[in-house]
């Protein structure tokens, strides 16, 4: 695996996970992980490990979703969840551009994902769109007069901003909105 490009896919990262996390950790929605959290939904041939994924309590709670233990099953030491995440976010790099914005989307619906996040903050022009399961494919959820998105799945509206910080570098604002 090649490095992440340091600002427009690990800073931005950060930012995304530091709003959700406030937000599922707030409203004890679920679980929100990060780098390396697998995921797999065998019916759908769909294994990946996503930049950023939700599963909320319901859907571990009433099995739609299950932590899969490591093979020592030692307690509280998990490999991976087996079933659709409620949420997935994809950050867009060189390297994942035909996976990020082709193959997965179809591969998270198929799967059964509520809600699919993508992002590519490579241009000068910084693409964040919110798309919302459809009957055979995600649709992009439409922007409000704010500039935002609804997310169904958190129950607030959010827009991604990119500015520089006072040392010129490249840094960004999620701006959640409750519903």
């Amino acid at each position: 695996m090649s490095p992440q490009d340091l600002h427009t896919h690990g800073k931005l990262k950060v930012e995304i996970v530091r709003v959700l996390a406030g937000r599922v950790r707030e409203l004890s929605l679920g679980e929100l992980y990060t780098d390396r959290a697998r995921v797999s939904c065998p019916d759908a041939d769909l294994s990946a490990e996503p930049d950023v994924l939700f599963v909320s309590e319901t859907s571990l709670d009433s099995g739609r979703v299950r932590l899969v233990p490591r093979a020592s099953r030692e307690p509280d030491r998990y490999l991976e969840f087996e079933g659709p995440p409620d949420l997935i976010v994809e950050i867009v790099s060189d390297a994942s551009v035909g996976k990020d914005t082709q193959r997965l989307p179809v591969s998270y619906h198929r799967a059964g994902v509520g809600e699919f996040w993508l992002i590519d903050a490579r241009a000068p022009d910084l693409q964040f769109q919110l798309h919302r399961r459809g009957p055979t494919a995600y649709e992009p959820v439409p922007t409000d007069p704010d500039g935002c998105q609804y997310s169904s799945v958190l129950n607030a509206r959010y827009r991604l901003t990119r500015t520089r910080n006072p040392s010129g570098r490249i840094a960004f604002n999620l701006e959640e909105k409750d519903q």
